[in-house]
């Protein structure tokens, strides 16, 4: 089997009440996944996502993720991925920097544009030309947490000899894409994350992966410089079903030698970072020994 890195989305609410999980909860999970030995874990940015009448909450990321690398030494963590209609670029570098020195190098800004339009609404931010936006961002952010002073006059962003600190390495920057404007902005980046929840059939993620191949042979770029992830919403022996829950198109939910064979087929088709939901609703908790049952999948990789 090619060599692939097992991660875990932390989760950040309650998958049948949809209560958001205490920050302490969240870093325990963390602290958690790195005594079992997996390779990351990662948190999602929604400040909501409406569900009929019902609403999903959660915690800021950064700040969640700050507290995750004061817990634990060895373990990466990253963004599932960082909204940037969220954030100003100048205010997403400053905190992405000093995460990167808070958690010794070990954190993966993954970037989207996103697409639940009643956040953008419930915080007056612009829903419109989002790809645009984050286009014109990502260099000025790059070179920003590279340390360098950035002037910029754009549609929508503008610099003038803006800084921010700089006192470690910069974060690795991943974009989160599908479709061909997002594939192509992934391309200038340091890693790609496929962003449909898959699980069995890896046909959507080798799909996307052709094409994301040939926008890096098009752009000239090394595919041994870019981290490719793939992301599977799992259950594994199955979960009760909750009248009105959330779950994604495919959920894996056989025995854990089932998971570890669609691990397998994932790193086959060029995925170098697998990431795991241990639910059907990717930051939801089920409960919390699923964890802990997962991980004698890792010996079996």
């Amino acid at each position: 089997m090619p060599s692939v890195k097992v991660g875990v989305t932390l989760k950040m609410y309650d998958y049948a009440t949809l209560r958001p999980k205490p920050v302490a909860d969240i870093v325990a999970q963390a602290r958690r996944a790195e005594e079992l030995g997996f390779d990351s874990v990662w948190v999602m940015d929604h400040l909501l996502i409406q569900r009929g009448e019902r609403r999903v909450l959660a915690h800021d990321p950064l700040m969640c993720l700050a507290q995750v690398a004061a817990a634990t030494s060895r373990i990466q963590l990253g963004s599932m991925v960082l909204c940037h209609g969220f954030r100003h670029a100048g205010q997403l570098a400053r905190e992405a920097s000093a995460l990167a020195d808070a958690s010794g190098g070990r954190f993966v800004l993954g970037l989207g544009a996103g697409w639940h339009r009643p956040e953008f609404d419930a915080l007056g931010l612009p829903f419109d030309h989002r790809v645009s936006r984050l286009e014109e961002a990502v260099e000025p952010i790059r070179r920003l947490l590279a340390g360098e002073t950035v002037s910029l006059g754009g549609e929508w962003l503008q610099l003038a000899d803006a800084s921010v600190a700089v006192t470690s390495k910069a974060p690795p920057l991943w974009v989160a894409a599908d479709g061909p404007r997002m594939l192509a902005l992934a391309a200038r980046t340091d890693g790609w994350s496929h962003s449909n929840w898959g699980a069995g059939n890896t046909r959507p993620f080798r799909d996307a992966k052709a094409r994301f191949d040939r926008v890096l042979e098009s752009a000239g770029r090394d595919r041994a410089r870019i981290e490719v992830s793939a992301s599977i919403a799992c259950a594994p022996g199955g979960w009760a079903r909750v009248p009105g829950g959330f779950q994604e198109d495919e959920v894996a939910e056989g025995p854990l030698e089932d998971l570890a064979r669609i691990i397998h087929d994932y790193a086959g088709a060029g995925a170098q970072h697998v990431i795991l939901s241990l639910s059907p609703d990717p930051f939801a908790e089920l409960d919390p020994e699923r964890l802990d049952a997962a991980a004698p999948l890792l010996k079996l990789l």
